[in-house]
């Protein structure tokens, strides 16, 4: 009940249109209800006293309430699609903002697959239940209790008796939807997971291919498609079982009151005119609730769906702008205070399990040039990240310019750093748009600019349709040197007074790499800047190097001052010294 109270709030912005829809609904029901009294008396007060004017004055009033009832139905059936793309329309544009704003740590644990389920399939199921299936069932309701009273008001006797299989046919009802909505939910979940394993298999279609993976990758989705075949099976079965016994019991009630009817008539206690009125009246009775049955289905898909998409709404957002707006970033210029910082994941139990990051204390000056070294797993991009608060500390501070970083304005904070991430994400767009998409108002020349300084420029030019070239999804259509240059020269476009490389380097090889550097040395002059790197060359010209292990800092110092140390750095050095030997 409180999901559709729920949904029923979204129906305020089209408040106008829901009482247009309700009242061309009562008035078409009224036009169902005068409709059969009007061929009753036709034959009461037309054919029985052999009156043509009477006949030919009911036949006109019957054609022409139809007529209305037919216009009535256009509207109706407008307004009602309106309210519910009304519906859909807020509903995923709440869920797309809601996505926007949530943090690093849910997308940790979230399924691609299961959030494109919930943005398609489980809204659309919201919007039929609202835009079609709600109001169906109150016109339905109308309908039945309408038809009833006239029925009763005609003959009461006839009425009563017809209505014996009534109850059977309720009962019927309320077994269908206890057992109906679990298995909707079932369904619901199962198409999640469905379109979870197409997304994972089409973006890593090349690994598959690669791995000679597609029969195994078949089998998976074959499985859960038979998973999804079994339960959609199940909630047949319920449908198979409920709908022909209502249609049989509807089908009885029809021939009690024929049978009654005719009874009645013969024995002059009813008009033929009543008898061939019951006839159309008793549909009012049956098709309701047969159609409560389709009109449940809708309405346990809506309950099921609803709550995964409110599930995604109610989400804490975790990371956000203070209260009061913040900080302004304007003031950013690059010094960096790192004290007593530590970091846990949110699955972590951060009493008894050891942080991603514990106790770090580092401070960076404007301007400067630091190096972060470190095994796989040190933390290196964890601390990074703590910068642009993708993620929160668990204890101690992160200062900028000697504020802390939760303090300041989250999308001004972000923008003041410029950060080439070690997994390059491109747009399925142009090479243009892809470098100018912090900044989407730069010129050309600013374009361009940050393409050389990328070493990507010349690359581009020799494209068939330059800057425009448009490159796939992710990328597809660039290396993985060219999709790292590309992102490399879309953080340099921003200008930022803090630039974090985060293995920026990595996939380019040795001669690319040295020419970037030499680029970027202009690019890095008066602007903090952080390099995570794996290999030496990256960090040769870094103002310090700071040497993670396990979370810790165990490190720090020039490259000279470490080659002359004991520890990670001198045996990075010396194993790199080696391979480049061989």
């Amino acid at each position: 009940m409180k999901v559709l109270l729920r949904l029923m709030m979204y129906l305020r912005p089209s408040t106008k249109w829901v009482v247009i829809s309700l009242t061309l609904l009562i008035l078409g029901t009224l036009i169902d209800l005068i409709a059969p009294w009007l061929l009753k008396e036709v034959f009461d007060k037309g054919i029985a006293k052999e009156n043509t004017k009477a006949i030919l004055l009911f036949t006109l009033a019957l054609a022409g309430i139809q007529v209305v009832k037919s216009f009535g139905m256009f509207v109706q059936g407008r307004s009602q699609e309106l309210v519910g793309q009304n519906v859909v329309f807020t509903l995923r544009k709440q869920m797309y903002e809601h996505l926007q704003k949530l943090s690093f740590g849910y997308y940790d644990k979230a399924k691609t697959g299961q959030l494109m389920s919930r943005m398609t399939g489980d809204i659309e199921a919201v919007k039929n239940f609202i835009g079609f299936g709600s109001l169906t069932m109150v016109g339905g309701l109308l309908t039945f209790v309408g038809t009833i009273g006239f029925m009763v008001f005609m003959q009461w006797q006839v009425t009563l008796l017809s209505m014996a299989t009534i109850p059977l046919l309720l009962f019927i009802l309320y077994r269908f939807n206890k057992n109906v909505g679990p298995a909707w939910g079932q369904i619901r979940e199962q198409m999640g997971r469905l379109t979870t394993t197409l997304q994972e298999n089409i973006s890593g279609i090349r690994v598959v291919k690669a791995f000679a993976r597609e029969k195994a990758e078949q089998d998976k989705f074959e499985s859960r498609n038979d998973q999804n075949f079994d339960t959609n099976m199940e909630r047949a079965k319920l449908e198979a079982k409920a709908f022909p016994l209502m249609g049989f019991y509807g089908g009885l009630t029809f021939l009690i009151m024929i049978w009654l009817g005719a009874v009645y008539v013969a024995k002059d206690q009813m008009t033929l005119g009543t008898f061939m009125a019951f006839q159309w009246y008793t549909w009012g009775i049956i098709w309701p609730l047969n159609m409560l049955g389709w009109q449940i289905n809708i309405m346990q898909q809506a309950i099921k769906a609803a709550p995964r998409v409110f599930e995604i709404i109610d989400t804490p957002v975790g990371i956000s702008s203070p209260d009061d707006g913040g900080a302004d970033p304007a003031r950013i210029t690059g010094n960096v205070i790192f004290e007593e910082v530590s970091f846990h994941f949110g699955d972590q139990d951060a009493a008894s399990e050891a942080g991603v990051l514990q106790e770090i204390n580092l401070g960076v000056r404007e301007g400067e040039v630091v190096a972060v070294l470190g095994s796989t797993g040190s933390g290196k991009s964890s601390m990074i990240a703590l910068l642009s608060r993708f993620y929160d500390v668990s204890r101690g501070r992160v200062l900028l310019d000697g504020v802390d970083v939760r303090e300041y304005e989250l999308e001004g904070l972000r923008r003041k750093i410029g950060i080439v991430p070690q997994e390059t994400f491109l747009f399925s767009a142009s090479i243009r748009e892809n470098i100018a998409y912090g900044v989407p108002e730069a010129t050309q020349e600013q374009i361009e600019w940050a393409a050389k300084k990328a070493q990507i420029h010349g690359f581009i030019e020799s494209m068939p349709y330059g800057y425009d070239t448009l490159i796939g999804e992710r990328g597809v259509g660039l290396s993985g040197g060219q999709r790292q240059r590309v992102a490399l020269a879309r953080a340099i476009l921003m200008d930022p007074p803090i630039l974090v490389l985060d293995e920026a380097t990595a996939s380019v090889d040795t001669a690319t790499e040295s020419a970037i550097h030499e680029e970027l040395l202009e690019v890095m002059k008066g602007r903090t800047t952080f390099i995570i790197a794996q290999r030496l060359s990256s960090v040769k010209r870094a103002d310090r190097i700071i040497v993670l292990d396990r979370g810790q800092i165990v490190q720090q110092g020039t490259h000279k001052e470490l080659f002359e140390q004991d520890g990670f750095f001198r045996n990075l050095f010396e194993m790199q010294e080696a391979a480049s030997v061989r």
